[in-house]
């Protein structure tokens, strides 16, 4: 009798190792030719535009003292312009691919500066993500900010320092239908032409030339 019980315990024994071992393999109705399916974040269609958020944001102070105008690569892919009512600025634009984004910050000195103290500040961002044909997001960009200005000055300084945010606060990227994402330079005009420009990496190439 305990030999027959140690048989059925042994056989019992067998039939649970085998059944754990095929729940455990699962359902393997998946793609069996080895090609490893994409990922989640993997784009599953080729890009055809980007779309662009851009965002300027300055000092109340800063727009007392200056004239601002935020130049930015438009929906037709050329400089646009616009002038700053308010300390933050958006805009939002949507490019066809390849293309180039940016934007600059332009401050321009009003008048004569009363004495005292400035705090002058200014800062541009702008994010991106890709569209596939039907204009839904494909993949997710990045955001991306230019050095951000902040000091306070001498009303004798105010004047110096508005060229220095005109020189440092631009930002200008060109993208790619693969997706990749590269430094380029863009001929803003206006209040960047001049010999700060030569600091800053901009050129006369043109908003729309594909330099890659």
């Amino acid at each position: 009798m305990k030999q027959y019980f140690k048989i059925m315990s042994m056989l019992i024994g067998g039939i649970l190792t085998l059944g754990s071992l095929t729940a455990c393999g699962g359902d393997d109705s998946s793609d069996t030719s080895g090609t490893p399916k994409p990922s989640p974040s993997t784009p599953t269609q080729a890009a055809v535009s980007i779309k662009v958020d851009y965002t300027a944001t300055v000092s109340q102070q800063l727009l007392d003292v200056a004239t601002v105008t935020v130049r930015y690569i438009g929906d037709n892919g050329q400089v646009a312009s616009e002038r700053m009512s308010s300390t933050t600025w958006k805009k939002s634009v949507t490019l066809s691919l390849p293309n180039k984004a940016g934007l600059s910050i332009q401050p321009m000195l009003k008048g004569t500066v009363a004495d005292g103290e400035y705090t002058l500040s200014a800062k541009g961002q702008a994010a991106y993500n890709w569209l596939g044909q039907d204009g839904k997001q494909v993949a997710s960009g990045a955001t991306e900010t230019t050095p951000e200005m902040e000091a306070i000055v001498n009303a004798d300084g105010v004047g110096q320092y508005l060229g220095s945010i005109t020189a440092t606060c631009q930002l200008a990227r060109a993208f790619a239908k693969d997706y990749s994402v590269t430094d380029t330079s863009i001929d803003w005009g206006g209040n960047a032409g001049d010999d700060n420009t030569q600091r800053t990496g901009i050129a006369n190439d043109g908003a729309t030339d594909d330099n890659r």
